[in-house]
């Protein structure tokens, strides 16, 4: 049990001071489902030593130039990327039958290749071990490229947002971070703003109470720009929730985060599972 003192702690404390913080990156924890996220990081918590050097990023297939000088044109993709979504859509512009003896362009309703709010998962969702997290992909949704830490390649459709925010906000809690965040968090003045601060925890974040994946939900969106909802279960079983954004840029799917680096919105606890698209831990 935590102290009272920690329980009174203000609401309003800089993210990267919340010891919620040190667990959103990966949205788990006890701290999600048990109103924790005020509670601060304590000063050997998570925080990085002073002789401990910031990982500095490598640069892959999404990094800034990785297509050349020029912006990828509307439509593109970076090299060596495409999703059934793609298949779908030039099958039916060419009036070609796609495969399965399915109708081109066809959406199946759980398929994760439409264009309309999911309702289901992924038939062919794989749950796949991330440094003791599990992360859940898909061969037809994304990602399909799996190039060192970076997971990326995602379907152009509302699930394929979702499967990106699983992915990449899990590895905010990897070594491997930074070199993510510089490929798949959305460039400006909250990527330079998250990556300032995280840069002062250690590398290894501390997961001993994490919970698990438990579902999802769409909000807005449009093509290009989507509100994924994540539901998570704390080890004693509550619920907790928290929204992230998703903008197409670049060719790919990426966390839009906040102006001071928070790359999700408020996150609420004692939730009900009403809505959400169950799966993982469900």
């Amino acid at each position: 049990m935590l102290g009272r003192e920690r329980n009174e702690v203000a609401d309003d404390a800089p993210f990267w001071k919340q010891r919620s913080w040190v667990y959103s990156a990966v949205f788990l924890g006890t701290a999600l489902v048990m109103a924790t996220f005020s509670y601060l990081t304590g000063a050997d918590n998570g925080r990085a030593d002073a002789a401990t050097p910031v990982p500095k990023a490598v640069k892959g297939p999404l990094s800034p130039g990785a297509e050349g000088d020029d912006p990828l044109p509307p439509g593109k993709r970076p090299h060596g990327c495409r999703t059934e979504d793609q298949d779908m859509k030039d099958a039916d512009e060419e009036g070609k039958q796609e495969k399965k003896g399915e109708e081109p362009g066809e959406e199946k309703p759980g398929n994760g290749l439409s264009s309309a709010r999911p309702t289901a998962a992924p038939e062919d969702v794989v749950w796949k071990n991330l440094d003791g997290m599990h992360v859940p992909t898909s061969p037809s949704v994304g990602p399909t490229r799996f190039d060192g830490p970076v997971w990326w390649c995602y379907a152009h459709t509302p699930m394929g947002a979702v499967m990106a925010a699983h992915g990449v906000l899990t590895h905010m809690g990897t070594d491997d971070w930074r070199t993510v965040a510089e490929q798949q968090i959305v460039p400006g003045e909250g990527r330079d703003s998250f990556i300032s601060q995280r840069s002062g925890l250690g590398p290894d974040l501390d997961r001993e109470d994490a919970g698990v994946y438990s579902g999802f939900l769409v909000g807005s969106y449009t093509r290009d720009r989507v509100q994924v909802r994540l539901l998570i279960k704390g080890v004693g079983g509550g619920l907790g929730a928290t929204t992230v954004t998703m903008r197409w840029s670049g060719g790919d799917w990426k966390v839009e985060p906040q102006s001071d680096g928070t790359l999700y919105s408020a996150s609420e606890s004692t939730v009900s599972s009403g809505g959400f698209v169950r799966w993982g831990a469900a």
